[in-house]
């Protein structure tokens, strides 16, 4: 079929323009500090609120889960075993040493009664992902977590390690830039935390390595862990990118505590 020229004037104009927004997207500008280095200042991968409920009623989440049930009486025990059921198929994995594979089994398979975090202890680092909010100032930077109202100061002016400080959760951090990523070398933790909810333990002699990198205005957060003691191997996470949040909506907001009344009340040894 022949088509006029104004025709093909305008699909012209439109290939332009989905070329040039494509392009835009690709070359989004990474905003930089009078340091030079990416600004990593905001609110990374926030959700929206829940809406709220008027007085006398109340709001209703479906779940599309398959095998889930939203109106059962069993539903979180669905969800859990869809998570375990996740987690098994996931392929990124701590891999440890073999002599320490029947500890790891053990420690799963009572997760219910061992796992540190079930009694609101700090999940560590690097379970807990990255940071809710970052607050980047010369020479150190803040992470913030929203789900667990927990900060970490990471210091990124040139100083060692602590010498004086005691085995953590979160251990000592120190950061420095590599390139346009902020790299933290986190070492001295104690060994009450899990990598994972699967009986992922590790020795104090744990060392790990951040990585983050803003691109645009989206943030790539990534941990190796080096724990010779009891991996074969060191062992990376899988990398997690999240977009900058710019709603106010969106700014954190403390979480409830988190109080554990559940122990004595445990008939099963049923993951999470």
């Amino acid at each position: 079929m022949k088509r006029s020229p104004r025709y093909r004037a305008l699909v012209a104009s439109a290939v332009l323009c989905l070329i040039a927004a494509s392009s835009s997207a690709q070359t989004a500008t990474t905003p930089r500090t009078a340091e030079g280095h990416p600004d990593l200042n905001g609110v990374w991968g926030a959700a929206p609120l829940a809406p709220a409920a008027k007085n006398g009623e109340s709001v209703k989440y479906l779940l599309p889960i398959r095998g889930v049930n939203p109106d059962s009486k069993d539903l979180f025990l669905g969800l859990d075993r869809q998570a375990v059921t996740g987690r098994a198929a996931a392929p990124n994995k701590p891999e440890y040493r073999p002599e320490l594979l029947a500890k790891v089994k053990e420690l799963s398979d009572r997760q219910d009664i061992l796992d540190p975090a079930f009694y609101c202890k700090p999940q560590g680092v690097p379970r807990m992902g990255p940071p809710s909010q970052i607050v980047q100032t010369p020479g150190q930077v803040v992470f913030l977590y929203a789900a667990s109202n927990l900060f970490r100061v990471i210091p990124t002016d040139g100083r060692p390690h602590r010498a004086d400080a005691d085995a953590s959760y979160l251990g000592d951090p120190v950061g420095r830039w590599e390139g346009d990523s902020l790299v933290v070398d986190v070492i001295n933790f104690n060994d009450d935390t899990w990598l994972g909810s699967d009986g992922y333990f590790h020795s104090e002699a744990m060392h790990v390595t951040e990585r983050l990198r803003r691109d645009g205005s989206t943030l790539t957060y990534s941990a190796t862990v080096n724990d010779p003691a009891v991996l074969a191997k060191p062992w990376t996470t899988t990398p997690r990118t999240l977009k900058l949040s710019t709603s106010p909506s969106e700014a954190l907001v403390e979480s409830s505590p988190c109080v554990e009344h559940d122990a004595p009340h445990i008939v099963t040894l049923d993951h999470h």
